[in-house]
């Protein structure tokens, strides 16, 4: 069995490098990739891991890109396979990203700060990292009983309407190609396109350098499968799948749970499997 999409600590998992491998050998995963988010610090202590348990690890990426020409709901990830983590490019791309996020979060609790909440930037930073992001200020605002629920602090956080510089989606394809990977859309589902618009819009991707769907994945209904490796068929692209891991910061969501084989892609030549 396969995962292709997981997270670690070095974004917003709770499972470090080295574990999460770990986690997948033990669950009988024979290859799996790291997409932390706009960040590639862990691939070397996860590929390391992996030659050790047995288990083979893609290095990979997920990139947040601009989503102004889509609804104001949409989230626009794109995920880059086989990237040099030492390419000059993903060091531009990771540079980027880190002082945007930067910027954003010290915005978001200086928020939180004014209206009193028990929050500062210091705290999460010893506790997650320079890289952390917004489900890691969800778990302390949770933890400290400021909110509820988790689902009550993404709510606090949207109130209020603090979002960070991202990347044209062209300029990440070109990115990730420069460091040696291939450019595959992340869980279409959260692009809120319906399926006419979202055959138009990845056919415009593909003129534009992606290479791959992600038609597998934890958001997406059996319907939805079938329509993604219909589009991805039609349109000559690699799909790919994963559950999109991220520790108890998404508690439903297990790595492996969704069972893929590599016969359930046609991404197993490139992975050389």
């Amino acid at each position: 069995m396969v995962d292709l999409h997981v997270h670690t600590t070095c974004s917003d998992g709770t499972d470090k490098p080295e574990d999460v491998v770990r986690l997948a050998y033990l669950k009988g995963l024979s290859l799996i990739s790291i997409t932390d988010h706009d960040t590639v610090a862990g691939l070397n202590r996860a590929m390391s891991a992996g030659k050790l348990y047995g288990v083979d690890v893609i290095p990979g990426i997920e990139v947040t890109a601009d989503t102004s020409t889509l609804p104001e709901s949409a989230e626009f990830h794109i995920l880059g396979y086989f990237v040099n983590p030492s390419a000059p490019s993903m060091l531009e791309l990771v540079d980027f990203f880190s002082k945007s996020r930067e910027e954003r979060n010290r915005i978001l609790i200086e928020r939180l700060e004014e209206e009193g909440f028990d929050i500062n930037y210091d705290e999460l930073e010893k506790l997650f990292g320079k890289n952390f992001g917004k489900p890691n200020i969800v778990t302390v605002l949770v933890k400290k009983h400021i909110v509820s629920s988790r689902e009550s602090a993404f709510a606090l956080l949207k109130r209020f309407k603090v979002k960070r510089r991202k990347l044209d989606h062209r300029e990440i394809f070109k990115l990730i190609k420069e460091a040696g990977g291939i450019p595959v859309l992340a869980h279409p589902c959260t692009l809120k396109l319906k399926c006419s618009k979202l055959y138009d819009f990845v056919v415009g991707l593909k003129k534009e350098g992606l290479e791959g769907i992600e038609v597998i994945h934890s958001d997406h209904t059996p319907s939805m499968i079938v329509n993604f490796k219909e589009i991805a068929k039609d349109l000559g692209l690699y799909t790919t799948g994963g559950s999109d891991y991220h520790g108890y910061n998404k508690p439903d969501i297990d790595i492996g749970m969704l069972k893929i084989k590599m016969k359930d892609l046609n991404f197993g030549v490139l992975a050389g499997v």
